[in-house]
């Protein structure tokens, strides 16, 4: 019987522990034997999935943010994580093609597959989905966890708005050394989808051999959100600047808010973005197992 580990966090937005009954219920029907570990602090994910032995797979019943962490203790481990979705935005679920259902999900995941990946890096950080400057890493510090747990998405929306009226620092950007036109907003992006459901970059993904950078100036905020997020026009509105690369360096005289696979980050007035060295295993849904 194969065993899998269930990293669950409680405190993420749609973290329902019936579902979690659900789903250990659907993964022992498919021949699995399911060890529960629930994270109790921030990077508790991180820790566990430094230290999980005995196991097959490690499965994540939680949101992107609890997703990164684990993949942060996994990095250059041979063994495969999963996603579950049970947070607020699910960034992960749309980009690997899942339902925002973990239960369904877990029944994809049981038959899906297993690839080799380069997640990005800033600084040590490893991320899946995307790490934002400027513009939605103040947003993501903005969201209240109060208004989130009412709202869910809605309270993205909220403070993402409060956040195109503030002033950013402009950024200085070079990709490979050479200088990017610059910008108030920076997105690092490895995966197509960003907020959701929303399509950042198409011709991201987790697969492909580099990342995207997105760059835009602080008057084009609002059409690049309404264009390329909400409507999904193809070319650049705004103004944006759109390129791909592995090496990133992002620079400001002020310090500027980061946000990491939708977490809060900090701030600084530097950051150097790459492609991990050490590669990760991640589950994709159909298939069979390689």
């Amino acid at each position: 019987m194969r065993r899998w580990a269930i990293f669950c966090n409680p405190t993420s937005g749609n973290f329902n522990g019936h579902r979690l009954e659900e789903i250990q219920r659907v993964l022992r029907e498919g021949g699995v034997e399911c060890r529960v570990l629930p994270t109790a602090y921030r990077g508790h994910a991180a820790d566990l999935g430094c230290a999980i032995a005995g196991v097959d797979c490690v499965a994540v019943y939680g949101g992107d943010g609890t997703l990164n962490e684990a993949a942060n203790g996994l990095l250059g481990r041979d063994l495969p994580l999963a996603f579950l979705p049970g947070g607020t935005a699910n960034v992960m679920a749309h980009e690997l093609g899942l339902p925002q259902d973990p239960v369904q999900a877990a029944r994809l995941l049981l038959r899906g597959e297993t690839r080799t990946i380069l997640p990005g890096v800033i600084g040590k950080r490893a991320f899946l989905l995307m790490a934002g400057f400027g513009f939605d890493g103040m947003a993501v510090q903005r969201v209240s966890p109060r208004l989130k747990a009412r709202l869910g998405k809605f309270a993205y929306v909220w403070a993402g708005l409060r956040s195109c009226g503030a002033r950013h620092p402009p950024l200085r950007v070079t990709n490979g050394g050479r200088p990017v036109p610059g910008g108030h907003w920076a997105v690092v992006a490895r995966a197509r989808h960003y907020g959701g459901r929303y399509v950042i970059d198409r011709s991201a993904g987790l697969t492909q051999p580099d990342l995207s950078l997105v760059v835009v100036p602080q008057r084009g905020f609002l059409p690049f959100l309404v264009g390329n997020l909400g409507l999904g026009v193809g070319r650049p509105w705004g103004g944006a600047v759109v390129q791909h690369g592995t090496a990133f360096r992002i620079q400001a005289d002020t310090p500027v808010p980061v946000q990491v696979d939708g977490d809060a980050f900090g701030a600084g007035t530097e950051f150097i973005l790459g492609l991990a060295a050490q590669p990760l295993r991640l589950r994709f849904p159909g298939g069979a197992e390689t």
